[in-house]
């Protein structure tokens, strides 16, 4: 059975593999030039750091740079079935979808056979309705034997189908992907071995974060009561933010919102993404040894006070893991 290979055609409309250039990039200059050596050289490449830290805008930096000289995916993990709907769409138009002829509306086969060319919005319907993982199959007898091709992925944290698509698709062209450094995923975890370059993104230092803030500050002015609120405003962010993009954006963001920006107002601004959560459960594991130790303890001496101070003890932690437990069900 003959084959077809898909290509863009006049009419056909290309998709936007990449956003506008307009989004506001600073800082991480070592980080991009390391990222654009090693996939320049054939390696993939892997972004790792705490979520607002700001690897999707290193990924997006890195592919405007790169598309110049290589195919660059970067379709959507919102789903599978979007995910693999786009990468043929990317794919298709890039480099040419093999399409088998039984794939190929009967009215256009003939065309197909005679230029092996057809056109993406003739067999769109056709690949969306297909099985995840046979669309998959046509991506990569597609790539088959590229050298000139990168996949990029925003984040890794993705569920076991995806994981494994991504597995396949590490086989026949170069990944960069942004990964957290708390995924301990099975999946995504046996996936690591193929990056061969890692890169660990740490937090904005000072000066890199105040030309963030002022870079947004001029494309979208903020009204402040006056200049000293003005510079109080900016240092605030800078502290609150702890370097992390993510909450510099979004406490921007919230100021936008305000009609004007006062001395009063100015500590109502924080983000989210900038707290520190400390994990207790440590503390709580020692301290329910602790009043359990101590129980045995005080039956074996005989001291009675000692033994109704653990008693009590053990039921105010029992309380506490209960509204615990009930806070965090509430949260979800």
């Amino acid at each position: 059975m003959a084959t077809a290979a898909g290509a863009v055609d006049g009419d056909d409309e290309l998709i936007e593999t990449a956003p506008a250039d307009d989004q506001i990039f600073v800082g991480r200059a070592a980080e991009l030039e390391q990222g654009l050596a090693a996939l320049r050289i054939g390696h993939s490449i892997l972004i790792k750091g705490q979520p607002g830290i700001g690897k999707r805008s290193l990924l997006r930096e890195i592919r405007l740079r790169l598309a110049e000289k290589r195919i660059c995916l970067c379709p959507t993990l919102a789903t599978p079935k979007a995910f693999v709907s786009q990468l043929a769409e990317q794919v298709h138009h890039a480099v040419g979808l093999t399409v088998p002829e039984r794939l190929i509306p009967p009215r256009f086969r003939a065309e197909a056979e005679r230029t092996g060319r057809i056109a993406w919005k003739h067999i769109q319907r056709t690949i969306v309705r297909l099985p995840a993982q046979e669309v998959i199959h046509l991506v990569l007898t597609s790539l088959e034997g590229r050298e000139d091709v990168v996949l990029f992925v925003e984040s890794l944290e993705v569920p076991p189908s995806q994981a494994d698509m991504l597995h396949q698709l590490a086989e026949h062209c170069q990944v960069a992907a942004g990964i957290e450094t708390q995924n301990r995923r099975n999946k995504v975890m046996r996936l690591l071995w193929r990056f061969q370059v890692t890169l660990e993104l740490k937090p904005l230092i000072s000066s890199e974060s105040r030309e963030l803030i002022e870079r947004h500050l001029e494309r979208a002015p903020i009204d402040f009561e006056n200049e000293k609120v003005r510079d109080a405003f900016v240092t605030r962010v800078v502290r609150e933010s702890r370097g992390l993009p993510e909450a510099i954006t979004g406490m921007l963001a919230a100021a936008v919102n305000e009609r004007e920006v006062t001395r009063r107002s100015l500590h109502g601004f924080h983000h989210e993404s900038a707290i520190t959560y400390i994990d207790m459960t440590p503390m709580l594991l020692i301290l329910a040894v602790s009043l359990m130790a101590l129980r045995y303890v005080s039956r074996g001496i005989g001291v009675q006070e000692l033994m109704v101070l653990a008693g009590v003890g053990t039921s105010l932690f029992s309380l506490m893991l209960f509204f615990a437990r009930r806070m965090s069900s509430q949260g979800r």
